[in-house]
């Protein structure tokens, strides 16, 4: 089995934020003033090329988005 947390306090301990961003993003409705934060976790290796992608309005906190996908 592996020893990699799936989620939790000790799965958070190993994010790695890579930049962030303050950004317009449009929804169907609306335009939000949002951080758009690139980070990466235990569960990316050297080699990945695409890190994930959360998009928070910057106002309420409310993730808008979130792209996380691992193969």
């Amino acid at each position: 089995m592996n020893t990699e947390p799936y989620i939790g306090e000790e799965k958070a301990n190993t994010v790695k934020v890579i930049s962030s961003n303050l950004v317009w993003k449009e929804d169907d409705d609306e335009t939000h003033l949002a951080w758009w934060v690139r980070f990466i976790d235990s569960s990316f290796t050297t080699g990945d090329e695409y890190p994930a992608s959360a998009w928070i309005d910057a106002h309420s906190g409310e993730m808008l988005l979130l792209d996380y996908a691992r193969d």
